[in-house]
């Protein structure tokens, strides 16, 4: 088996074994909380870090990245991983 097959395999069974939701909670939220921030970095050159960040509707825009990180993101990356999964199953058989 290739060396970047075998390490992909080895790094998708472990997470794999910690479920689809751990997956999804971690690396979505991960990824939600990363757009806000970086979305909302251009925000600061017209509006106060208190406004962009701390305002009731940044907290709404965060849990709103949040949720589309998790559900979005989480569940595209997750199936995408499980096809590269698959064909290096098939391909090493």
């Amino acid at each position: 088996m290739h060396e970047n097959d075998q390490r992909f395999k080895e790094n998708w069974d472990k997470i794999r074994e910690k479920g689809r939701i751990r997956y999804g909670l971690e690396n979505g939220a991960f990824f939600g909380f990363a757009v806000f921030v970086i979305v909302n970095i251009w925000s600061l050159t017209k509006h106060s870090f208190n406004e962009v960040f701390l305002s009731p509707a940044a907290f709404t825009q965060l849990l709103t990245m949040l949720i589309a990180g998790i559900i979005g993101y989480a569940t595209i990356k997750w199936w995408l991983n499980e096809r590269i999964y698959k064909k290096i199953q098939d391909k090493y058989k």
